[in-house]
Order: C-alpha cells, then sequence, then structure tokens
C-alpha cells in the first residue's frame, strides 16, 4: 500500500473492490442510509423507497416525485504498517414515482450496483535471474442499476412490487509490468469484462393499524441472476499492441439469492422505527480468485426518525427530520480464514422547502471495515450523502369562485 492521500472521481478506492464484482452498493437514498439503511418495511408517501418494490403503492394519487443525489467518501486504511486515504466522489442516484391509478403505482431510476477502484504497488520477478522490478496493478469500473418499478395493491393493506432492472458496465485490471531498469521495454496486461443482463426483485408490505400507531411488515426476495460476460484480454507495450482476445460466457460472474425481511412503526406523524434483516446467498456460488472464499453475508439494519411538527406555522427547526441509524453487514468475502464485516453508525437531517412539499436530505455515516489481522487492511470512512427531493402537484384543477 502507498503512504498519502489520494483525489479520486471514482466510486470507490477501496482495495476489497479487486474481487468479483467490486465494492456492492447499497441502493439507497439520504433517507434510508441515515437510519441505517432501513427500508424493507417503511412507507413511500413522500419518498421514493427503492429497498423495496412494493413500497410505492403508498404514493399519493395527486403528486409526481422526482430525486436525485450525490455521495463523498473519505477513508483511511490501515494495515499493520502503512496507512493512506482516498476522497471520492460521485453521481450517486436518479429516480422518479407516481402513482398511475387506484391501484398501481410506478417509477424509473439509475443507480450504481457495484465499484471497482484500486491501486496496488509491488514488485515481481522474472524467473531465472532473480532480479525484481516494479509492478503495478489498477482496476477500475463500475456496474450501473436502470430500473422500472411497479407497485400493486390487489386488497386493501396489501402491496406487492416488481423490480425489472438492466445491470450494465464494465470492469477493468491493468497489470503495468515496469522493465525498464531491466533494459528492456515495458508490458502491459489489460483484462476487462464487460456485463449486461436483466435482473428481478419482488417485494411485499402489509399495513395494520392501530389508533394513532401504523405498523408495517415487509419482505423482498431477489432471486439468483447469472450476468453475460465478454471479457477482452490486451497485451501491450510502449510501442504497439501485442496480443488481443476476446471470450464470452454466462455464469462466471452471478448475483446470489437475497432474501430480506424488515418492519417499520411510526406513532402519528411524529415518530418513525424502522429494522431489516437479510442475507445473499454467496456461499452458493465461487470466483476463480485464488485465496478468497466466499460466504453467506447476513445483514441488520436499524433506524429512526422524528419529526418535532409538521404545522407550517412552527419555527423551522420544528419541522425538520432527524434520523439516526445503525447497521452491520458481514461481507461475502473470506480472506485468509477470516469473514470480513462492516459496522456503521449514522444521522441526517431532512431541510423542507416549498411548503413542506419538497425537501433537501442528507446523511453523514462513519465506519469501519475489515480488519489488520493477518496483514489485512482496515478501513475507517466517512460517507456523506446529498439528495434532493422536488414533490410536485399533478392531475388537480384550479377552482375559481
Amino acid at each position: 500500500m502507498v503512504n498519502g492521500p489520494v483525489l479520486s472521481q471514482n466510486n470507490t478506492s477501496s482495495p476489497y473492490s479487486m474481487y468479483g464484482l467490486g465494492e456492492l452498493r447499497f441502493q439507497s437514498n439520504p433517507h434510508n442510509s441515515a437510519m441505517g439503511n432501513a427500508g424493507i418495511g417503511m412507507a413511500s408517501d413522500n419518498f421514493l423507497n427503492t429497498l423495496n418494490p412494493a413500497s410505492y403503492s403508498t404514493l399519493d394519487s395527486m403528486t409526481f416525485l422526482f430525486e436525485m443525489g450525490v455521495d463523498g467518501q473519505f477513508s483511511e486504511y490501515k494495515s499493520r504498517n502503512k496507512t493512506a486515504s482516498s476522497l471520492d466522489a460521485n453521481f450517486s442516484y436518479l429516480a422518479l414515482g407516481l402513482r398511475i391509478n387506484r391501484w398501481v403505482s410506478a417509477g424509473f431510476g439509475l443507480n450504481p450496483y457495484s465499484s471497482t477502484g484500486y491501486e496496488i504497488n509491488t514488485t515481481s520477478v522474472i524467473g531465472g535471474i532473480q532480479q525484481d522490478y516494479p509492478l503495478s496493478i489498477i482496476g477500475s469500473g463500475d456496474i450501473s442499476r436502470a430500473y422500472f418499478t411497479t407497485s400493486f395493491t390487489p386488497i386493501k393493506k396489501l402491496s406487492l412490487g416488481l423490480k425489472a432492472s438492466y445491470l450494465f458496465g464494465n470492469q477493468s485490471q491493468n497489470q503495468y509490468h515496469d522493465l525498464t531498469k531491466l533494459g528492456t521495454v515495458s508490458i502491459s496486461n489489460e483484462t476487462t469484462d464487460y456485463f449486461n443482463n436483466f435482473y428481478w426483485e419482488f417485494g411485499i408490505q402489509y399495513q395494520l393499524q392501530h389508533k394513532s400507531s401504523t405498523l408495517r411488515l415487509g419482505a423482498i426476495y431477489n432471486p439468483r441472476q447469472q450476468l453475460q460476460t465478454r471479457r477482452v484480454n490486451t497485451t501491450s507495450n510502449s510501442a504497439d499492441v501485442i496480443l488481443q482476445y476476446e471470450e464470452e460466457s454466462t455464469g462466471e460472474f452471478v448475483i446470489p439469492e437475497e432474501i430480506g425481511l424488515g418492519f417499520s412503526w411510526q406513532k402519528g406523524t411524529n415518530l418513525l422505527v424502522a429494522m431489516d434483516v437479510g442475507m445473499q446467498r454467496w456461499s452458493d456460488e465461487s470466483y476463480d480468485i485464488l485465496g478468497v472464499e466466499l460466504n453467506n453475508n447476513p445483514y441488520f439494519h436499524g433506524g429512526m426518525e422524528y419529526l418535532p411538527s409538521s404545522n407550517l406555522r412552527d419555527a423551522y427547526y420544528k419541522r425538520m427530520n432527524y434520523r439516526l441509524g445503525f447497521q452491520y453487514a458481514q461481507s461475502y468475502l473470506n480472506l485468509r480464514d477470516i469473514q470480513l464485516d462492516e459496522v456503521v453508525l449514522s444521522f441526517g437531517l431532512g431541510l423542507p422547502i416549498q411548503n413542506q412539499k419538497s425537501r433537501i436530505d442528507m446523511s453523514f455515516e462513519f465506519g469501519k471495515q475489515g480488519t489488520t489481522n493477518k496483514n489485512l487492511i482496515q478501513e475507517n470512512f466517512f460517507r456523506f450523502r446529498l439528495g434532493f427531493s422536488l414533490k410536485d402537484t399533478w392531475f388537480s384543477r384550479p377552482k375559481y369562485n
């Protein structure tokens, strides 16, 4: 690892993003992330809850929601004897949603699914001469998700949801062999994988009402999906391309089955508590990566939101949303008999604009991933998310006296 800061326009600089599909990105907005990324059992009446497609059924029939956001992350990486840091910032998500009729709601969106970004500077040896030379391994790329969501309400208080996504993107790894001090031309070996395929997600929610309290139960199921892959291998020197060939495959890169359960409890318009548990079944999959074992990655997400008042005549700070959250997840990566994990504390604010109709949301997350045991790397990070939720009234006719 190299000492010193790195400024990047990538979505990640984590060294663990070199494995598999890279660093998996949670598809939440600042509203969810401030509450620990909980949302499987949350309604979507004044924001777009992309964590469960069934939540869109609670959108108001007279409104249209448009959301977009950006995020940034500062990370410090520690090993036993070295440290490094990075600063990453990029586009986070784009989403819109509306209610079509009494039974059907719909939405569209775009967000990242996974990100790859790392740089490893080491040395290698040419067999037979026992003289080392500098070797740089640089990885980059993203897999994006464009999706359509629809939600149905077959009976009162029950909603069913379907999200149809199209995943697309690429990952590249460039191994640069600096052979100049050996008196020969340097060699670059680049491997680029191009991914695409459809991905399906299913959700359900059921609402229970008791006086001024509402309990909403939710579940999601995302079936296993193989990605179609086209791999391009290129070997070149500073003067020319030496060798290039392509190969296509299906099945080497897989998104495993995922199951999640969640609930939310709301007291009037002031207090909301939400909690999720779930797991992706990575242990049934395998990637051709030396020394890496894939394990199931269970997760727990929980949080709360407090709104002091929704009265437009009250002071502005009383009309702000205050949020807290906690999340714990085990990574699907098992390195040197250690399954990596991630712990995150979060808080955030919802700032109302346009008489409470629209909002600026922000979240702040402090977390830790990995460990320094067995010469692994621990990442301590601070993540900031900023989102804009614009709510407009449609399909209404003005009345004049």
